[in-house]
């Protein structure tokens, strides 16, 4: 659920837009645990003196999927300084787009 100060940017056209584009990106698959994506997650998160800021709120590069589990597990505080590290990720994508399992996955 949004927070207050955010509830009016998550029912703007320019989110729907960006989020759906994400999601295809991402091929609708969870870069954390490679399951079906619901969710699309801000690395670096929502607040109220960033939220006006397109390079934070809408930049495809703050933006990852995520299924409902993991998504959650990002705001249960399993992120570090606010920002999801690269090497959390179990899956990538190939040069031909195509979803893989790392070689060296974390943990």
């Amino acid at each position: 659920m949004a927070r207050d100060f955010a509830v009016r940017f998550y029912h703007s056209k320019a989110w729907e837009n960006v989020r759906e584009y994400v999601l295809m990106r991402d091929a609708y698959l969870c870069r954390m645990c490679g399951a079906p994506a619901t969710e699309v997650h801000h690395i670096i998160h929502l607040t109220p003196t960033n939220i006006d800021d397109p390079a934070v709120s809408l930049s495809e590069d703050n933006l990852i999927s995520l299924c409902r589990e993991c998504h959650f597990e990002q705001h249960r505080g399993e992120h570090c300084g606010g920002r999801i590290r690269e090497e959390q990720y179990e899956y990538e994508f190939d040069e031909n787009g195509m979803l893989k399992k790392k070689e060296n996955p974390p943990g």
